[in-house]
């Protein structure tokens, strides 16, 4: 097979691997798939919420033992509704980023739903193992000035 259908061909794969990574990242939040969720980070990944009031975790099990454990989220497990898109993804070798919209619905105990958060998202992924993993996700609340940032980088 000739080079550049190969680079292509690898780039659409790659593409396709980090759309079914925020997939699961997002059915994985939502079913309170715990262990699963943090299992997408890299060891080191970073989860950065500053903006929404709750913290910067670093480290997969930080990730785990002190953000998605947490009672709020245990009791937000199977009634949310988490959606990564659109993104889009730039690939350079064994990283690559993404920027991109997230909006999560929640159902309350009697079946309303109502839009729990809309964000600007600035992803960072490392394959390891062969694997694409999340190394950071800096999430900003849609609108705000700060959400600008997310798009300076790549974006045109």
């Amino acid at each position: 097979m000739p080079k550049l259908i190969e680079e292509r061909l690898q780039r659409l794969e790659d593409q396709l691997a980090l759309q079914d990574l925020l997939a699961r990242y997002s059915f994985n939040a939502d079913l309170g798939r715990t262990r699963e969720y943090a299992d997408l980070f890299t060891s080191d990944g970073e989860l950065d919420l500053s903006e929404m009031g709750l913290g910067v975790f670093r480290g997969r099990e930080s990730i785990h033992d002190d953000f998605i454990t947490q009672p709020a989220a245990a009791a937000a497990a199977g009634r949310t509704f988490h959606h990564q898109a659109p993104t889009v993804f730039y690939v350079d070798g064994e990283t690559a980023t993404g920027e991109g919209y997230s909006s999560v619905l929640y159902a309350d105990e009697n079946g309303s739903i109502s839009c729990a958060g809309a964000t600007n998202n600035l992803w960072s992924f490392r394959r390891v193992d062969g694997e694409w993993r999340i190394s950071g996700r800096k999430v900003r609340v849609l609108g705000s000035p700060q959400a600008e940032e997310i798009y300076e980088t790549s974006i045109r």
